[in-house]
């Protein structure tokens, strides 16, 4: 696993030697690669797009967007190598936040914010842009390895103001955050496999059953945070524009299961909304239903 981290420090190595534009070309090509060399991965990535599609996993328009999806995430990884070296100007530059009302709406409110994603676009850099003019972001997140990688990128983000904590540490750092009214970030689509031992709930995601990890409405229902679905398009000149639905406020009912399904339900179709836009920038490598494409 160790080969993994001075691969990742290659990586950094080569796309800070060479002109942006190059590096960002590279990565369209070695995705492409990846989509033909990694077959489960490919045919996961079709049976996911299936879903969002409505269409088979060998229609030529899902197999298009599966292999375009490849693509960005390699020009996502490749951000992710520069990120180190680039300058908050530079950063900011390249980020737009369409809709501010929600993270100011949220602020007001006073009893902090849960930021909700997915592997998507590239909510990265907007992070930074976020958590520099607005208020800091503890960022839930897997543990990665090797561990010299996952201490590599805590430092790597905490330099824009964003903490980085696995699930294990996450629960106390989280209600910390939100007494400073402070931001949290979580990503949802993390597959069917890779529940661990979260809670979850089942909810209807473009028109089939999966699983949503329970976290924002645990911690809204505890706390009265706000919850904000957003995500990051990228353009075809490496532009981010952020754009945020309207605040999630969940009310406890007194039936407290059925509250985590109906408050991750809305999550749900806030995200659903936002991938139909760009289902290619979309990044679903794991199997996000547990049933093959709906008739």
């Amino acid at each position: 696993m160790i080969a993994l981290y001075w691969l990742w420090r290659l990586g950094m190595f080569l796309t800070g030697i060479v002109p942006r534009r190059v590096s960002h070309a590279a990565a369209g090509w070695l995705g492409t690669a990846g989509y033909y060399a990694m077959g489960l991965r490919r045919r996961v990535a079709q049976n996911n797009f299936s879903h969002v599609l409505r269409t088979p996993p060998s229609d030529p328009n899902v197999q298009r967007v599966a292999r375009e999806s490849f693509r960005n995430y390699a020009r996502l990884l490749r951000d992710v190598m520069i990120y180190p070296s680039m300058e908050y100007a530079e950063i900011e530059r390249r980020v737009t936040i369409k809709t501010p009302q929600p993270l100011e709406a949220a602020l007001a409110h006073g009893k902090g914010t849960i930021l909700v994603s997915a592997h998507y676009g590239n909510m990265d850099l907007a992070a930074a842009v976020i958590a520099t003019r607005y208020r800091p972001v503890a960022l839930v997140s897997e543990t990665l390895r090797p561990p010299q990688l996952m201490d590599f990128v805590v430092q790597m983000r905490r330099q824009h103001n964003i903490y980085m904590y696995d699930y294990d540490r996450a629960p106390r750092r989280v209600l910390e955050a939100m007494r400073r009214n402070e931001y949290v970030g979580m990503l949802m689509d993390i597959g069917m496999t890779h529940q661990f031992d979260m809670t979850a709930v089942e909810i209807d995601f473009f028109g089939s059953p999966t699983r949503f990890t329970a976290g924002p409405a645990q911690i809204a229902l505890l706390t009265g945070a706000a919850i904000i679905v957003g995500v990051g398009y990228v353009d075809q000149n490496a532009r981010v524009s952020v754009e945020l639905a309207e605040p999630i406020y969940a009310r406890p009912s007194g039936n407290r299961k059925r509250d985590l399904q109906v408050v991750m339900q809305q999550v749900g179709r806030q995200l659903e909304q936002f991938i139909r836009v760009k289902p290619e920038q979309w990044y679903m490598f794991r199997p996000m239903w547990d049933n093959g494409y709906p008739a």
